[in-house]
């Protein structure tokens, strides 16, 4: 588990207009929630949240500072982030406060770490399952993600999420147990011509087309 320190300031505008001014200056408007308390409207440095996204941002707890009208010193997790779709710019940031003692659900990256001998020695292919895990666990239990490690895995073998839950007994995993982290898959193979195929077309003969008979000149009478 990490923790890193992210300070921000109490905003009290909102609108487009005034997000739009916002961002101008170097700033993103978010959002602090979480334990039945009022939503409280934030301003974060863009250049301090990239520090953050630099780590391992999905799975850090944050010791966050409020200044300004409101003074709130808290425990947050980064619960949601939306960038503009073209430029990559953050525009808005969701923050969920947290208590050490409480249950919090959140999404951790799959790595799958060695190399299969279906794929070194077999020829067949690694196929990377679900990439991202719902889990709920305590902070203190939070990984940066969950590493498998498919170096025993062969031809048509495979792992799933139940296989790997008694090696993370602090974790309680919520996507369906059944489904697949990773599989090796057989080696494509192409499909050959078929030989009797190849015959029957070669002994095709072109399509003779029939001429019709040939219409003989009428005779002129002779006149008498």
């Amino acid at each position: 588990m990490k923790t890193m320190k992210l300070g921000t300031e109490y905003r009290e505008t909102s609108g487009k207009g005034a997000a739009r001014k916002l961002r101008s200056s170097g700033g993103v408007p978010a959002v602090l929630y979480g334990h039945n308390e009022d939503t409280i409207p934030l301003t974060v440095s863009e250049s301090d949240l990239r520090k953050v996204f630099a780590s391992h941002w999905e799975t850090a707890i944050l010791s966050l500072a409020v200044t300004g009208k409101v003074t709130k010193d808290c425990d947050a997790i980064i619960k949601d982030v939306q960038q503009h779709p073209t430029t990559g710019s953050v525009i808005h940031v969701d923050f969920q406060m947290i208590q050490r003692g409480e249950k919090i659900k959140l999404t951790i990256p799959v790595t799958l770490t060695g190399e299969p001998p279906g794929v070194k020695v077999e020829g067949g292919v690694l196929d990377h399952g679900l990439r991202d895990l719902n889990i709920r666990c305590l902070p203190r239990h939070i990984p940066e993600g969950v590493e498998i490690d498919v170096g025993g895995l062969g031809i048509h073998d495979s792992i799933h999420i139940k296989d790997i839950i008694d090696a993370h007994p602090d974790l309680e995993f919520l996507d369906d147990l059944e489904a697949t982290l990773a599989n090796v898959l057989p080696p494509k193979v192409e499909a050959e011509p078929s030989s009797e195929l190849e015959e029957e077309e070669e002994s095709e003969e072109p399509e003779v087309i029939a001429k019709g008979k040939e219409e003989k000149p009428e005779t002129e009478e002779k006149s008498e």
